[in-house]
């Protein structure tokens, strides 16, 4: 397994060399592809610059904003850098919180965190046996490529694992979306309801659910 990012895990005074791995895979690009409809040849998108009304090369594109209907602005690789973050290599614990009192749906990309000197092993060991038995996870910061992301850092098997999380400011409100709030269901619709998940329940394999379009 080839690792995607290496530096160190601060915890405390303690600063232990770790390698994170990306922990899912997709196996497969069966979606479509545009094509022509009788030879089946691929059909590519070319760039066209509408003021000379012709095709221009991939190098002398730039990106920019419209500022007004007659102004725009054009932004090369000085004005878009912004100052690096303090420390790309380094995941800081922030803080440590209870397993349940992080909402799943800011989870984003997992890791496994790996170690990467021998000699560390026991900080690694001490820091992961630490969480498991106040069954807390550690809430940290990391830059994985340009972004500053806040990741939690959690215990899987005898592994720590590193979930990238969005801010709670950038999930969306489901606005209009749950249903009426004057809508009720009877007991005995429930107790139906209910039976019915505990028949799904039994025997449930996630390994046995195969995607049949792969």
């Amino acid at each position: 397994m080839k690792a995607t990012w290496k530096g160190t895990l601060s915890f405390g005074d303690i600063d232990i060399p770790i390698a994170l791995y990306k922990a899912t895979e997709k196996h497969g690009d069966l979606g479509p592809h545009r094509v022509h409809a009788e030879d089946g040849s691929p059909v590519r998108h070319k760039r066209w610059r509408e003021e000379e009304d012709g095709e221009t090369e991939d190098r002398e594109a730039a990106k920019g904003h419209r500022h007004s209907v007659s102004r725009k602005i054009v932004l090369n690789d000085k004005s878009m850098a912004s100052p690096p973050p303090p420390d790309r290599k380094r995941v800081d614990v922030l803080a440590s919180v209870d397993e349940g009192g992080v909402d799943p749906m800011l989870f984003g990309q997992a890791y496994y965190v790996g170690g990467t000197d021998p000699i560390a092993d026991q900080w690694y060991v001490l820091f992961r046996d630490a969480l498991r038995e106040s069954g807390r996870v550690a809430v940290t910061r990391v830059t994985l490529g340009a972004r500053e992301s806040l990741a939690v850092l959690r215990v899987h098997d005898d592994l720590l694992v590193l979930q990238t999380m969005s801010r709670p400011g950038e999930v969306r409100r489901p606005t209009g979306i749950a249903p009426r709030s004057d809508i009720t269901v009877g007991p005995e619709e429930l107790k139906m309801a209910m039976h019915l998940m505990d028949i799904l329940s039994v025997g449930f394999d996630l390994d046995e659910v195969h995607d049949d379009r792969r």
